[in-house]
């Protein structure tokens, strides 16, 4: 017996193949209040590093299967791991505001996104930066 699953259309047409769930995990999380930020930087830092080394990983082979240019995305969101504005924001959040390094990465990364979007009406550049932002902070 077939079953019907209702989706959204990426493109026109029809296509028969087997359907993939996309399961989004639970990236929820308690802020709380840190003692030592040295340690919270740190934790910081190590997720960076492996994030970075994740992404490097998978840019890599997307340009040796499918070119340089399908890598680019890849490239765009080591650019902003290594972006100081963005690092360094959280790294200030986690110092003046005594929180942990989850909650200073996402309310960083939440004023970036919405500076973005704001912009994104009449720059279409803006709103990929902002989806950039998006999913690296998912990725973090």
């Amino acid at each position: 017996m077939a079953k019907q699953i209702n989706g959204i259309a990426a493109s026109n047409g029809v296509a028969i193949a087997k359907a993939y769930k996309l399961i989004t995990p639970d990236l929820s999380f308690d802020k709380r209040t840190i003692d030592d930020v040295q340690v919270e930087k740190s934790r910081l830092e190590a997720a960076f590093l492996a994030s970075k080394a994740d992404l490097e990983k998978i840019r890599d082979k997307a340009a040796a299967s499918m070119g340089n240019e399908a890598a680019e995305v890849f490239t765009a969101h080591i650019m902003v791991l290594e972006d100081p504005e963005f690092t360094g924001g959280i790294e200030q959040a986690i110092e003046s505001d005594a929180i942990n390094a989850e909650a200073a990465l996402q309310q960083v990364a939440d004023m970036y996104i919405a500076l973005f979007e704001g912009m994104a009406d009449s720059n279409a550049y803006m709103a990929e930066r902002s989806a950039d932002i998006r999913d690296v902070t998912k990725r973090i």
